[in-house]
């Protein structure tokens, strides 16, 4: 009867060992945690103007949508410069290299996508040195073949040295 015991409780704990092993396998083959990474800078180009530069780096088999998409579709990457202050932003936003035109099974739409690094940029003028910052939010979402994240938030803040 005691060998019965001790038979079934290694039965049970290996049993508990291999769910355990099978549940930490299963997350760990999840999602990478950011597939999409971002890395904001700001560069004087002259005594009075700069640039913002911000650049994306998106991981293998994923893809980060791009700025102007349909509507009913996933959500395009937006970027929010009101946050700033002590300066005034000359022109649009640009992107480098130019996004991707695909047709998406999943939403049945014609997107654009970035599947790979891609950097953004936009000049500014500096209205006011002492509180020169340029801040704001990148609002994103990037799939791969087999899942969506969902969409996400970025928020960022640099100040502008200008140098005299």
């Amino acid at each position: 009867m005691k060998i019965y015991r001790n038979m079934n409780r290694i039965i049970k704990l290996t049993i508990s060992i291999l769910l355990s092993l099978f549940f930490v396998t299963t997350i760990n083959a999840q999602a990478p945690a950011n597939p999409i990474r971002w890395r904001v800078n700001v560069k004087m180009t002259s005594a009075t103007e700069g640039e913002v530069i911000i650049k994306s780096t998106i991981d293998d088999g994923w893809h980060l949508y791009g700025m102007k998409l349909p509507k009913n579709g996933p959500q395009p990457t937006e970027f929010d410069f009101s946050a700033s202050k002590g300066v005034s932003f000359i022109g649009d936003l640009s992107a480098s290299p130019a996004p991707t035109r695909y047709h998406d099974s999943m939403f049945d739409l014609d997107l654009t996508c970035w599947s790979s690094a891609v950097t953004f940029r936009r000049k500014f003028k500096v209205t006011d040195a002492a509180t020169a910052v340029v801040a704001g939010k990148i609002r994103y979402m990037g799939c791969n073949d087999q899942n969506c994240m969902p969409p996400k938030i970025e928020t960022f803040s640099k100040k502008v040295i200008v140098k005299k």
